[in-house]
Order: structure tokens, then sequence, then C-alpha cells
């Protein structure tokens, strides 16, 4: 069995007829009491005469492809590869599962059978079919199913006894039945996969709404949620097979799902009949306290009286929802938006009621491929006046330098020099330039800031982040560069831009939300926008593709640069390709260079260890890339060891506070469930009590407020409709020897009150007497300033716009989830000599790099495409005057 998914929903392909009969277990594991007999469900049985319980002759006969009465054929072909049927797992909170071991609830596990069946027959509407009949390739959507279920109430043995783990197979054959065609044919689940995460919530939101009209109280938890009042003791005791595969996994550093997977297939104990139901209960008995069991007899009983219901979980569940998915996203699948608002509500909320209720939200929806996503008319007017503004100031400004002089930089590309003459002779408000990794924009930008500044325009230069603008820009030259955030709050700095240029590097990364304030500040200030960036490169973290969605839909011509000046030879034929979102064959030629190795995990970070110190003993600058931090972490453990053996890396450890970011939206923020005790709060913004800076430890949560602690050891309360001026942090510890190479991971202060910028590295020299730690550029970083990783290996995202010697990138299968055409671009072109890419799985990669999953614009897909595309294509050609903000524009085309 080929395991797709095990974050949500559980789809397992089953490839094998023997495998899928093992689903059909025998009678004594029924008499254990620990499997209940097979169900049939679906449209499709029904379809069948398939009904109640499954006899093992009927269930052979579907997974050896013949019908299941009359023992023909059944679908067309029976391949030996074929896939069979599909397993979904659909598993209760340990809790409920505990609960019912000890109780044998016959209401609980018919609350638990009747969720189940409900979200199984909406998962079947969405059942579809390939169709391919006169050269056709499209889906049929058919709306039946064929399933069993088969109900479980442990968990595989440890030690010979299984714990109580109440889950269901529903096992669901590789056959629907086409009314059209009017045959059974293959099935299509790619429908149900994608909304996996939708279903899996739905069947949450269902099963404890039914518990809580049993009278059981709920509660959400940071992963989910229990029954309330079972001690979290007790939750832990009963997850030991659990904890065998995470203490396996953390053994052979394995994070990734799959691999789990696959522990847990090799850890797995035979089921044995050997304990009854009754021993079994007994033992369980025995490992919990007598006050844990007293904490569970109360929940039990608490069953008589049905909890109050909050009659606001509806609408909260769903402003939660909309304000987490829209921070990020400018258009969001209806399937994940009510994804992330059942689970915000469940135990309070209705499916049918987040349904019904999501219909009043105003929100705008639209289909597109197979696929309905809403956005909020705010957000689609944000992206409209931003296109709006850059559409409208095209031909209306006098030349950026009117007769500049020769190009100063004879050594430039002609490309480059064409460029150059591009922004000069401009005539637009906002001017485009796209540049391919390593063609040399800082080059040209120089030249081009040089000459508008001898015209007496001043250029204000920006980047999105720390390390590009008061980084890069500022080595380059550029002193005053900084970034388009302190642009936007900081009045003085504003007012430098009046009248004057903004340019904007690195523009790829910013959202729509920065690049619409900063064309409103420009259009107050009169101001001109350059943009220089790389839309096949990664883009920001915040909602909007906003430089593509400038190149596609405002008009505006940019001028593209593409010559690779950085790399050379057959490795700049590679880059090239990555470029034009070639990335297989950018790979085939890496790896007819034998810069692409193929070996196991332990073996691939060995070797990215011995290159590095390869590297770093020629002199050479040197970056290791990886797609997760889990695999970079694991890298990075391989590198410290060879350079410690070398005797790079010297003295006793040192210890220090390390504050790793949760990434939380502020949606997740103001959710008391997300918080754990030991979580660390970092305000950026003052609120009352709470100064700006200052750090406060997370000591427990109650809804809407927590309790804190600063360093001095006082309490306070911190209300969470706040969480718009903190950050939060998981606390871990950072090992640090003399040698060693260490990142900033935000901005922060040297001892003696310098800045430290955000991704600026740094090589630890020694420690002082008080235990701040000195780097060899004279820097002394405060020990317990926490924003501090090892500077080996970095995620692709982190190393946009680095140049180095060398990269090394680690990119094993446990990463491919995070893999992408963009991430491989991103991290082969960092290095100027040559790249190593080492992977355990060729073929997988090929596939995983292949992929591209841009997040889609609001106006791509809900402003009318055709009004659009007209003021999009329509070239306007006026006399030079002053910069005009654009009116009415948004308020027409989303219908106010």
């Amino acid at each position: 069995m080929i395991a797709l998914d095990r974050d949500v929903l559980r789809v397992m392909v089953v490839r094998s007829s023997k495998g899928a009969k093992q689903y059909y277990s025998a009678g004594d594991y029924y008499s254990a009491g620990q499997e209940l007999p097979g169900e049939w469900g679906g449209i499709g049985a029904a379809h069948l005469g398939l009904t109640g319980t499954v006899e093992r002759g009927e269930f052979a006969r579907m997974c050896d492809n013949f019908h299941p009465r009359t023992g023909q054929r059944f679908t067309l072909r029976t391949n030996v590869s074929r896939r069979v049927a599909f397993d979904l797992n659909w598993h209760v909170p340990k809790s409920l599962s505990v609960l019912f071991g000890l109780t044998q609830s016959a209401e609980l596990l018919a609350a638990f059978r009747q969720a189940v069946e409900e979200t199984m027959r909406e998962l079947e509407l969405r059942a579809q079919t390939r169709v391919r009949i006169k050269g056709a390739n499209q889906v049929r959507t058919t709306g039946n199913l064929t399933w069993a279920s088969y109900v479980h109430t442990t968990a595989r043995p440890v030690g010979g006894v299984p714990d109580p783990h109440l889950h269901c197979h529903a096992v669901v054959f590789n056959a629907t039945f086409d009314p059209i065609e009017g045959r059974w044919k293959a099935l299509d689940l790619c429908q149900v996969k994608r909304a996996a995460p939708y279903f899996e919530a739905t069947f949450h939101a269902r099963l404890a709404a039914k518990l809580r009209h049993l009278g059981y109280d709920t509660v959400r938890t940071s992963k989910g949620w229990e029954l309330a009042g079972v001690p979290r003791r007790v939750l832990e005791e009963f997850s030991r097979r659990t904890k065998l595969i995470e203490r396996v996994a953390e053994e052979q550093e394995i994070t990734n799902a799959h691999a789990k997977d696959a522990i847990g297939a090799l850890t797995r104990e035979r089921k044995s009949t050997a304990l009854s139901l009754s021993k079994l209960r007994a033992r369980w008995r025995a490992r919990i306290t007598g006050d844990e069991l007293r904490a569970l007899e109360l929940v039990a009983a608490k069953a008589l009286d049905r909890p109050p219901r909050n009659l606001n979980a509806v609408r909260d569940a769903l402003h939660y929802a909309v304000e987490h998915c829209f921070e990020r996203e400018s258009a969001v699948s209806v399937d994940r938006l009510l994804a992330v608002a059942l689970r915000r509500g469940v135990g309070e909320v209705a499916v049918n009621e987040i349904r019904a209720a999501f219909k009043g939200l105003g929100l705008l929806v639209q289909e597109r491929d197979g696929v309905e996503y809403a956005t909020a008319r705010e957000v689609l007017a944000e992206e409209i006046r931003m296109l709006a503004f850059a559409r409208d100031g095209r031909g209306i400004c006098a030349r950026l330098v009117p007769n500049h002089s020769p190009i100063a930089r004879e050594w430039l590309s002609n490309e480059q020099k064409a460029a150059v003459a591009h922004v000069l002779g401009s005539h637009d408000r906002v001017t485009l330039l796209r540049g391919a990794a390593g063609v040399g924009k800082t080059a040209l930008m120089i030249e081009a800031v040089e000459a508008i500044e001898k015209s007496g325009t001043r250029v204000i230069p920006l980047a999105p982040s720390a390390a590009a603008s008061r980084g890069v820009l500022r080595a380059e030259g550029f002193s005053s560069a900084d970034t388009v955030a302190r642009f936007l709050v900081d009045a003085e700095f504003q007012e430098r831009a009046r009248g004057h240029v903004i340019w904007v590097d690195e523009a790829g990364l910013l959202g729509t939300v920065a690049l619409a304030a900063l064309f409103d500040t420009a259009g107050r200030l009169d101001a001109r926008v350059v943009l220089v960036g790389d839309t096949r490169q990664h883009s920001g973290v915040a909602r909007g593709t906003a430089l593509k969605l400038l190149e596609c839909e405002a008009g505006l011509a940019p001028f593209a640069v593409t010559g690779i000046r950085r790399q050379h030879g057959r490795y700049r034929e590679a880059v090239g390709l990555l470029s034009e979102g070639r990335a297989v064959d950018a790979l085939d030629v890496l790896d007819r260079l034998g810069w692409v190795r193929e070996c196991d995990h332990e073996a691939g970070a060995q070797l990215i260890a011995a290159e590095y110190l390869l590297a770093h003993r020629e002199g050479k600058s040197v970056l290791v890339v990886s797609p997760t931090h889990a695999e970079g972490e694991r890298v990075t453990r391989t590198i410290r060891t060879e350079l410690l053996s070398a005797q790079v890396l010297s003295g006793e450890p040192r210890f220090f506070p390390q504050l790793v970011a949760a990434n939380f939206t502020i949606a997740e923020r103001s959710d008391a469930a997300n918080y754990e005790p030991g979580m660390v709060l970092q305000f950026f913004r003052h609120a009352p009590g709470f100064r700006s800076a200052s750090r406060w430890v997370v000591v427990s949560a109650a809804p809407n407020v927590l309790r804190v602690q600063d360093a001095s050891g006082d309490d306070a309360l911190l209300p969470l409709h706040f969480a718009n001026r903190f950050q939060v942090f998981e606390s871990r510890e950072l090992e640090l020897r003399i040698g060693d190479r260490v990142r900033l991971t935000s901005n922060e202060r040297t001892r003696d009150g310098h800045r430290l910028d955000n991704g600026a590295h740094g090589v630890v020299k020694r420690f002082t007497s008080n235990g701040d730690i000195q780097l060899e550029s004279g820097a002394v970083v405060p020990y317990d300033v926490g924003h501090v990783a090892h500077g080996y290996c970095v995620t692709s995202h982190a190393s946009q716009g680095r140049t180095v010697d060398q990269v090394l990138v680690s990119q094993s299968a446990e990463s491919f989830a995070a893999s992408s055409v963009e991430q491989l671009y991103v991290s082969v072109s960092r290095g100027r000599e040559r790249v190593l890419l080492i992977t355990d799985d060729k073929a997988g990669l090929r596939l995983a790099a292949e992929r591209s999953d841009p997040r889609p614009a609001a106006t791509e897909i809900f402003a009318p495409s055709a009004l659009w595309r007209s003021w999009a294509q329509r070239r306007i050609v006026r006399e030079p005057q002053p910069n005009k903000r654009a009116r009415g524009v948004a308020e027409v085309l989303v219908g106010r």
C-alpha cells in the first residue's frame, strides 16, 4: 500500500487483491472484541445489491474485479498493477478511544459510525471517472461509490498489548458506475483527495456535535479536539503506538509523514487474540490511577446534562476562517475556508449551519477548473486598485531622464544597457524590469540609479526584506536602502520620495497589501515606481503575487533581462532552463555534469558535510539549501560533527535559548486553543501593559485571554484582541562552539546597541565572560537574544537573493512535499561555480520539481475578464502630466 497523505484524511492506495482481502479479517478478531464485522455502504453498493454485513465471497470477488453477484468481469481492465481499492482512514480523538475502550458504550460507537457514514455519503458526491471516448481526456462526476466499512477498536499491539484506538477503514473499490456510458469504470478520486482536509473537518464536526447532543462536553486543542475532563496523562499513557513510531522516526531523523507510515509498517506487531476484551479492559484500568479513573467516570456522568451552546459559534468560526485564509491568500477554495471554520467551531457548530451561514457572508464565489474559489470584495478591490494605479499611469509621465549621457559602465552587456535605457526612457508611472536569477540586476541598477540622480531626481532604494535592503543593497553602495515596511510607516522617510523615484528590488516578494499601499503612497507623493524582480522565483508569504499580477493584468510591458552572468557553461544552461520552468531538462543537464547524486539519508548528509568542509578549506563561500527546516537541521548536525572532527569548531559547547517562529496568522494568534505553556510572545507594537520588544512566556490559556509571565517572574493577563501586536515563538536550545556559523532570524541589536539585521550571517569568535556571543566581525550578540540559528543550511526562501561560490542542495524524499520548480530554481541558482544536488530518489525528485502551485489572484478568477482584458491591452498615449490617482475602477469591477 502507498500512503498518499497522513496530515489530514488518510487515503491509502491498495494495489494488490491479496492486500485488499486482508481487510476481511477472520472471525477470531471479532470474538476477541477488537474488530467489528464490515458493513457495505454507498450508492454503488446498493446498485449491486450489496447491503448489510460484508460476506467474504462478495468482498473477494470485488477485490479480483468480478461482479459480486454474477462473477462476471466488472470494469474493463484488470492490470497486474491496477489500483484495487482506496482505504480511507477515519480516526477519533484519543480521549474518545479511551472512554469507549473502558465503557464499550453503544451510543459512543453509534455516534462514530453515523459520523463516518454521513461524511462518506457527502464525499461520494465527488466521485468521478475519466472520459476518453473519441480522443477526450476529461473527468465526469458520477456521484456513486462502493465501500466496505471496517471498525477497529484497538491500535496495533506494543509489547503484545494493544491500546484503545477507535477507527474505521472505509475500503472504497476502484469502480464507479458511469450513467452516461451505462457501465462500471475505474474511479477517479482526485477531487476527494484535493478536498481531504474539508472531509476530515466535516467528519470531526459531525462526531463532536453528536457527542455534545449526547451530553459530552468537548474542548479544542492545538491539534484538534478532545472530550473535556480527560486527564492529559491518560491521553499520553494510551498513545504508546504513536510514541513508538515517533521515537524510531527521531532516532532515524525522519520527519516526513510518508516515511513515518513506512516506520509504522516496519514496527507493526501481529494482532493477537490471546487477550479477550474483558482482559484488555482490566489491563487498561490497571494503567490508570484512582484519580484519573474518577475523572473519566465524571466525564461519562456529565453526559446526563447537555453542555450550554455558544450562540455565536457559527459566526465566530466563519469570521476566524475568513481572517485566517485571506491574510496569506487572495483567492481560497471554498472547501479550505469551510474546513478552517469547521475546525475552529468543532463541537459547537454543525456542517449544515456553517454551509448556510457561509452563503450569507457576502463573499464572491466562482468555479475554476472544477474548484470553487472565494474571495472578499475588499481583497478584490485592493488588487484592482493596485492594477489601476499602474494601468492608468501608462504613458502619462515625461521621460525619467530626458537626455541621459552614454552608459558609464561599458562592460555591461548589450542587454543590460538596453534595460537601463528602458528605465531611463520610461514614460510610465510604474516601470517593470523582469530579471532572471544571476543576470546582473544589481549592476544595471547601479548604472540606472546613478544616471537618474545625475539628472536631479532622487532614488529611494527599497526591498521587501532586511537582508535584501540593509544587507545586499547597502553592500552594493546604496547606503540609504531600507525595507518597504519601514518606508510605509515612516512619514519622514516617505517625504524624501516626494516627486522622486521609488526603486524596489526583489519586488517579486511583495504581496498585494504592501504593493497597493506603496502605490497609494507613491500617488500621494507624486512619485514614480520602478519594480525589479523575477516572478519565477519564490513569492512572499503575504497575500497575493503582486508582481506577477502586474505583468499579466496591468498592460505594462516589462523589460526582460535573460542573459545569465553569474554562472557559465553547462551550469548556466541548467539555470536558464529552470528560469523557463523546465525543471526536468535542467536536472538532466546537472545529472550529466555529475552534479546530481543519489544516496540514502546518512550517506547524503555525510557527502554534503564532506563537500562543505572541502569548500571551507579551499576558501570558497558555500551554502547548503534544503526545502524544509527539518531536513536542514538533520544536515546541519552532520556538518557540525564533520567540522568538529576537523577542528574547525573548537572549545566546549555552550547552550543558548533559541526562539523559533510558530508562523501563526493573526487569527491563529487570537485563538487560545493554539497555545501551549512555554511558548514565548514578543511584542513588536506597544499594547496596554506590554511594551514593544518585551517578551512573555505563556503560563496558561483560557478563552480569549492568556496568562503570561515576564523574565522577572511577574504575571499578567493578555487579552487576545491584541494579537496583531505580537509574534509567537517556540522555545528551544541552541548549541554553539567557537567557529560555528550563525544566522540572525529577526532584527535585533548588539550588546552596544548597533543593528543586527534579519538574515545576517556571522562566525563565532569567542564567548564573553558574561556569556555573550562575539562574532568575527566584532559584533557582540547578547546571550539571550533568542533569534539566532545555525547558519550552514537554509530553506530556498531564505536563500533567495544570496550568491555564493558553491551551493549544496539537500533534497530527499522527505522534503518532496515542499519541492517545486520555483524552489529548485532558487536553490540551484545561488552558486557561481558549482551546485551539488543530493537526493535519495532521483525519479521522485523529477516529479516533485515539475510541480508549480502558484496561488491564484482574486483578479484572475473574479474580475470580468473581457472588460479587464480590454483595459489591459489598450496602450494609452497621453501628453506627460502629473500623476493622477485612479478613481472608481475597483467599485465598478466588484459591483459596488
